[in-house]
């Protein structure tokens, strides 16, 4: 028995010794629990995925990631919550979602022609980075913004017919979003708001002839099984689409891992967009090719200029309504100009920095 009660206490001595081990180990790596409304299929959820490896890398494992796809944890419509409140610790968020959360931030959403993606990327990155009224947005909210993404330019997929002038906008029953979707209403289309994920079924029952989409992401979503017929518009692009980070998870990283917290969410934009780039080639590529090949055309030039007009002439709308908002229109808009101008200058002086 005596024996027996000293094995016993031993072996809860172990079972003690053992859970402060996995307890100190547990410790020593901080999981962060991430949050994405898209599927984990495509560019940018692999892209995010490299995000999170590089994390884990330079930080010598002290930084883990573990992702929620699909709107698992929440919807993107409740990024901006989700995170604040520490529902999760990163999430996405888009602003045509939210539009009254961040309105500083959806400068990036203005339908101008800059479609280059790594222009728009990184002028959104510094906007959001060194704008006092950006930042400010971003720390009422309880997030750290940490980088940007794009949805690449908008392109137009239909059932059964191309779009390829205005006019041919007018009575068509169209998903789309945010201001470009403003601008289809605008011209006549019968407008539903739906997630891309929903499309697929709406495309096939006929609730929907169009959809606003980007290349890499018909396919991501497989759109072009039930449509054929894609107008090449490569108009704009969606740059308010991010990831933040909850404030109160941020400030509690030590400042080794906060700075390479932020020198891995720098470099994600090169990452992004080399890969977004090549991923919109191969993608067009493969959906135009084999038995059931997608049928493409572009609008006609004069045509697509009218558009892109109508593009530059929501600018005053966003500024009122940034105004509206006590913030500084004109200013975040001068600004964010700016930057485009200046890393258009890099692209075309030096190239984009991987074929450097």
């Amino acid at each position: 028995m005596k024996l027996f009660k000293k094995c016993s206490v031993a072996l809860a001595a172990l079972a003690i010794s053992g859970a402060v081990t996995l307890s100190s180990s547990a410790e020593a790596e901080t999981m962060l629990r991430w949050s994405d409304g898209q599927p984990n299929r495509g560019v940018n959820s692999e892209t995010l995925q490299w995000m999170a490896s590089e994390l884990e890398k330079r930080s010598n494992g002290d930084l883990g990631v573990e992702f929620h796809w699909g709107g698992a944890l929440f919807k993107s419509k409740s990024a901006v919550k989700g995170v604040g409140t520490r529902s999760a610790d990163i999430a996405t968020i888009i602003a045509a979602y939210t539009p009254k959360e961040l309105v500083a931030y959806s400068v990036g959403d203005i339908p101008l022609p800059n479609s280059d993606v790594w222009v728009g990327m990184r002028a959104m990155y510094e906007l959001a980075t060194t704008h006092p009224a950006l930042k400010k947005m971003f720390d009422d909210l309880n997030l750290v913004y940490l980088t940007n993404l794009s949805t690449s330019a908008i392109e137009i997929l239909c059932k059964d017919k191309f779009i390829n002038t205005l006019d041919d906008l007018k009575g068509v029953k169209m998903r789309a979003v945010g201001p470009y979707g403003r601008i289809f209403k605008d011209l006549g289309a019968d407008v539903a708001r739906l997630s891309q994920a929903k499309v697929y079924n709406a495309l096939d029952s006929g609730i929907v002839e169009c959809n606003q989409n980007y290349m890499y992401s018909i396919e991501v979503f497989k759109q072009n099984d039930v449509a054929k017929k894609l107008t090449k518009l490569d108009w704009g692009q969606h740059l308010a689409f991010g990831v933040v980070m909850n404030k109160e998870t941020y400030e509690g990283l030590s400042d080794a891992n906060r700075q390479v917290l932020q020198e891995v969410s720098s470099d994600f934009i090169d990452q992004f967009a080399r890969r977004i780039q090549e991923a919109n080639i191969k993608a067009l590529e493969r959906m135009t090719s084999g038995d059931s090949p997608l049928e493409v055309a572009e609008m006609d030039p004069n045509e697509k200029a009218k558009l892109e007009k109508m593009g530059f002439d929501t600018v005053p709308n966003w500024i009122e309504r940034a105004n509206d908002a006590g913030l500084p229109g004109q200013d975040i808009f001068d600004s964010y100009m700016a930057l485009v101008a200046k890393y258009e200058k890099i692209r075309d002086e030096k190239g984009y920095p991987w074929n450097n």
